[in-house]
């Protein structure tokens, strides 16, 4: 490790244009921008266009695809999931839904085209969420040939099926990333709207651009009806352990226990719009429901953090800033953030989004701190 103190590296002159901008938290008072999310009222999922719906979410075994087909079976839909192929018979993100028998798993590589096609056949699914990607950045940094290949192949094979196997499909959700803004080159053009350029900085964000493309392709030759979603961070229960903010919540619970003084970071200068995984969840269910095929979505909160904040501020939401050392290490810098600038991020524009359904969020960034301790600490 190359290690550095918080301070030698965070830069908090960069954001002092965001803080007074509105689009960014103020630790300092961070109250009140939870008060401003608890009073946000939402529109939610319709339980009648869900019911006895055939849906089939790809990347069933994440996060995100977990935590969406808990919302659809909740609703009565009749829910399948696709999952590569797992060496032990046990999924904790959905194990309660097979137990109960309201899930139904398919074990499959959607990189096989005959595979996709014969599930196609055999579900005959009203809707697909299609959540499967190689989402871990660093991923695209060492395999950038196996994060293209996983992440195109899958997506072209979805949308050859359905568009000549599935006629009466509703809709396709692909879910893209906010990460397909990539460079911001000023704080000017933060919020991020849906017309802002497209600068991806990695291979995950180029493939999410291919995605977004070539289904707005299909829609466009074909009627297919692809609906575009473009979520900024989505976290909370269920993140998978390699993520800044499940790291974070790990060092947060050992710090509490005693275990540790120290919480060590990477790049505490990127900007973050982090929207809690139950919002986010909801948000792309009801996309489906009301959003136009063939155009891109915003889904975030129109609120940003810096991730050296986020960081104090779950040491300040759990009485750890007396106690506890915040480090960076520099070896978890990113090629693109070892610059002078090291800054990188986006605030989005979820404007688009909120007037098209009536969504909003209705969890803070607080909740996405405190239920990752709490499931860091369930997952011991």
């Amino acid at each position: 490790m190359d290690m550095a103190q918080f301070n030698e590296i965070y830069n908090s002159e960069k954001f002092k244009k965001l803080i007074s901008s509105g689009y960014f938290i103020d630790i300092n008072d961070y109250e009140s921008y939870v008060a401003s999310i608890k009073n946000n009222k939402s529109a939610m999922p319709s339980e009648s266009y869900w019911k006895d719906k055939r849906v089939l979410v790809t990347g069933a075994a994440g996060m995100v695809g977990s935590t969406i087909i808990d919302s659809l079976i909740d609703m009565g839909a009749k829910v399948y999931g696709a999952v590569k192929r797992h060496a032990v018979p046990y999924y904790p993100h959905f194990q309660h839904n097979l137990d109960t028998g309201k899930l139904k798993i398919f074990e499959v590589d959607l990189r096989d085209y005959s595979r996709v096609v014969g599930l196609v056949k055999e579900l005959e699914p009203n809707v697909i969420f299609h959540q499967a990607a190689e989402s871990f950045v660093p991923t695209g940094i060492q395999q950038p040939s196996h994060v293209v290949e996983n992440n195109c192949v899958i997506t072209v094979n979805l949308l050859e099926a359905i568009t000549k196997e599935d006629k009466g499909i509703d809709g396709i959700q692909f879910a893209c990333s906010s990460e397909q803004y990539g460079f911001v080159k000023s704080v000017d053009e933060i919020p991020v709207k849906e017309t802002n350029e497209l600068r991806p900085t990695s291979t995950y964000a180029a493939t999410k651009v291919f995605t977004e493309n070539i289904a707005k392709a299909y829609y466009y030759s074909y009627q297919t009806p692809a609906v575009i979603t473009r979520s900024f961070n989505q976290e909370g229960p269920r993140r998978g352990a390699q993520f800044f903010t499940a790291r974070v919540a790990m060092q947060v619970m050992d710090c509490l226990d005693g275990k540790s003084n120290k919480i060590i970071m990477g790049n505490p200068n990127s900007v973050r719009d982090f929207t809690h995984i139950h919002d986010s969840a909801k948000a792309q269910i009801m996309a489906v429901e009301k959003c136009n095929h063939g155009e891109a979505y915003n889904i975030c909160s129109k609120k940003g953090i810096s991730t050296g904040d986020y960081v104090r501020l779950a040491m300040k939401i759990f009485n750890l800033e007396d106690k506890t050392e915040l480090l960076i290490d520099k070896t978890l810098l990113r090629s693109y953030e070892r610059g002078e600038a090291l800054f990188d991020g986006f605030i989005g524009d979820n404007t688009k989004f909120v007037e098209k359904t009536g969504w909003k969020p209705t969890k803070s960034v607080v909740d996405i701190i405190k239920d990752g301790v709490e499931y860091s600490r369930k997952m011991e």
